[in-house]
């Protein structure tokens, strides 16, 4: 751990210590050598505490990241994400992690309105200083330009970015205990996860980045009036501010209103889940987030996707193999199922395939006998991290945000109308999907893709091997050796070190000890007084030592 970091940040390091604590998670308190920030008789008692089961350890982790605020929340969620890693039970917990945030006050949101696009009275007539919602990175106010156009204006919070940084830099140091102590963290990648953490809250937290994958959507739908996609107003927009066009619609789960208005649940659920499977299907761009409060009706025929701040993107080559797997999966082919989890990444060769072909087998037919022939996405879904967890299968991003969002859609589509069958809407657009993909524009298409990927790198193979037996002939060939010293490894090999240190002070402390007795010279005495206290101090100072060292061992 970086030692400047720790000084910086050890108001908060004893803040989410004492967090765990009251949640009861002193083993993890331990787990990531926290117990220095404790008092010694607690630490003492740290290191006795065992672990519990899953469903209990995750109702109090989810607690704990809750209280102690969004960025560890956020982290969370990523979590839940890596059922390869975590058992269903922390999966189910993680997942109900949600932003619980106050709005910060109206005349910060008018300083930095002001600092990013100008003063508030000149680029808006009216601003409403209450917030329509408040989120962990900004909250969102109800406004009107000049020129009369309703819009929603999203603002970033005062130094929120510095917050993420200062979080993020602990959450770096505290990985890398954890990888230090645990041999079983270093092989999942602690530090990773981390990594990918930062790199995905940085991009919400860039707006700019939030309007031009606003742009994008509506671009992808510009021709189609059933979905709408609210308009980004660049002149009043940053990288902390966001303005859109203001779309004055009905919540998906606002089931009162859609009847007062006599409009079809069935026709807006189909509605709903084909726009969506047209952004993964037919986009290969996503909303990744389409909880009921990013998907308004319009009508019973128009519906229109806002908040674009958390998005997937699909690759041709991830489309092609997506749609393979969940054909393979609606028509029980298992051979074409396995074959696209090969491609995508999920299967390797050490994986068992005899025992997970049954196990995945047994999964589609109990799918499918639960719902009388048609797809249970979040049976699916459950299924398939299970499977994951059991297997150490490392799921792709892309793939768990999209199950995620499809489950959410689905339970929608379901509360809309009961008698919802979502492989009735997926299984048209599929099917159109792979007729696009025949037609000669894509053959051609995905012919390029795989001459400049895979056949070009092959045509200079016969050259670097002439190179290389060139070079051996003319011994220049060079073949060099690079041997790390893990930093596991290196950090016993210091603690060890210390503890020699420290016994070496107790022995050095006992024999001036007993030399000072054997002497009893009253000339002496006073001298003798002051050795015999330091000798204590640095019996004691060793033997703190060497308790702290064994600790960490």
């Amino acid at each position: 751990m970086n030692i400047h970091r720790k000084i910086r940040h050890a108001r908060r390091y004893r803040q989410i210590t004492s967090t765990l604590l009251k949640h009861g998670l002193g083993y993890l308190v331990h787990r990531m050598g926290l117990e220095t920030l404790v008092p010694l008789p607690v630490s003492y008692s740290l290191q006795k505490c065992e672990r519990e089961s899953d469903s209990c350890l995750a109702d109090k982790l989810t607690r704990a990241l809750t209280d102690l605020g969004p960025a560890y929340v956020k982290l969370g969620q990523l979590l839940s994400t890596r059922s390869d890693i975590l058992s269903p039970g922390f999966i189910e917990e993680l997942e109900k992690l949600q932003d619980k945030v106050e709005p910060f006050p109206f005349d910060q949101v008018k300083e930095q309105i002001e600092a990013e696009i100008g003063p508030i009275e000149e680029v808006f007539a009216e601003f409403n200083p209450v917030p329509l919602a408040a989120a962990s990175i900004g909250q969102v106010h109800r406004a009107r330009l000049t020129d009369g156009t309703e819009v929603i204006v999203k603002i970033q919070r005062p130094d929120i970015q510095e917050q993420i940084e200062s979080d993020l830099e602990i959450f770096i140091d505290l990985a890398g205990l954890i990888e230090n102590r645990s041999p079983e963290a270093a092989r999942i990648g602690i530090l990773g996860i981390v990594e990918d953490y930062g790199k995905m809250v940085r991009l919400e937290l860039d707006y700019d980045r939030e309007a031009k994958n606003t742009e994008r959507m509506a671009s992808n739908f510009a021709n189609d009036p059933d979905v709408i996609i609210p308009k980004v107003f660049r002149k009043y927009s940053t990288s902390r501010v966001l303005t859109e066009e203001f779309i004055d619609g009905i919540k998906l789960t606002d089931l009162t209103a859609i009847d007062a208005r006599g409009w079809n649940r069935n026709t807006i659920s189909q509605l709903g889940t084909r726009a969506f499977l047209i952004q993964v299907m037919m986009h290969g761009f996503f909303q990744a987030d389409p909880h009921p409060g990013n998907i308004l009706v319009l009508g019973q025929d128009k519906i229109a996707f806002i908040d674009f701040g958390q998005t997937g993107s699909l690759t041709q080559k991830r489309l092609i193999t997506l749609g393979q797997l969940l054909m393979g999966i609606n028509k029980k082919d298992l051979d074409q199922a396995l074959s696209a989890l090969y491609d995508m990444g999920i299967l390797n060769d050490s994986v068992d395939l005899d025992d997970f072909e049954t196990d995945f087998s047994d999964l589609v037919e109990r799918i499918y006998s639960s719902n009388l022939g048609s797809i249970d996405v979040n049976r699916l879904r459950q299924e398939i991290m299970d499977l994951a967890y059991n297997y150490q299968l490392r799921l792709p991003k892309y793939l768990t945000a999209l199950m995620k969002a499809l489950v959410t859609l689905d339970g929608v589509g379901k509360k809309l109308d009961p008698n919802f069958n979502f492989s009735e809407v997926a299984d048209p657009l599929i099917k159109q999907m792979y007729a696009e993909k025949i037609k000669p524009e894509g053959i051609y298409k995905t012919m390029r893709q795989s001459y400049y990927r895979e056949i070009k790198p092959l045509l200079s193979f016969p050259r670097n091997i002439n190179n290389l037996v060139k070079s051996a002939g003319q011994g220049d060939l060079t073949i060099s050796h690079k041997h790390e010293i893990k930093e596991q490894l290196e950090t016993k090999i210091t603690q060890l070190a210390n503890r020699i240190s420290a016994s070496l002070i107790i022995a050095g402390s006992l024999v001036s000890a007993s030399l000072l007795l054997r002497m009893g010279n009253h000339s002496t005495a006073h001298l003798n007084d002051a050795l015999m206290i330091t000798s204590g101090i640095a019996l004691v100072m060793g033997l703190y030592a060497f308790l702290i060292s064994g600790r960490r061992l």
